[in-house]
């Protein structure tokens, strides 16, 4: 079977808020299961609707500030286990703030750096 993935897809745990860009507008807080240049994984306590907006804020460890990024629901499915009720979005990235690309980048290109090493 061939990969569709245009990216490099990094496992990587990470806090990430997101928020609907239409009302209501209120923040949450998921998880990033894993990343590339083009999307992420994004695990949450609710299911998100295939096509909705979202405007993300993403910590990125040694960061001075979170990386600012919007995004589109591309998927999203139950990952429900026992009692505990999850949910796994797959989200592609649309416009990253221009102040926080290079962040985003430096960031990729370690964990690149990271799993190259590593072989």
């Amino acid at each position: 079977m061939r990969e569709k993935r245009r990216f490099i897809r990094f496992d990587i745990t990470l806090k990430v808020t997101y928020a609907a860009q239409k009302a209501p507008r209120a923040e949450k807080t998921g998880i990033v299961k894993d990343v590339s240049a083009g999307g992420m994984q994004l695990l949450t306590e609710e299911k998100l609707e295939t096509g909705s907006r979202l405007e993300l804020k993403m910590i990125i460890p040694e960061a001075l500030n979170p990386v600012h990024l919007n995004g589109t629901v591309l998927w999203s499915r139950d990952v429900s286990e026992g009692k505990k009720i999850s949910y796994s979005a797959g989200i592609e990235f649309g416009k990253i703030e221009e102040d926080n690309k290079n962040t985003f980048l430096r960031f990729l290109c370690d964990l690149m750096y990271r799993k190259i090493g590593k072989q």
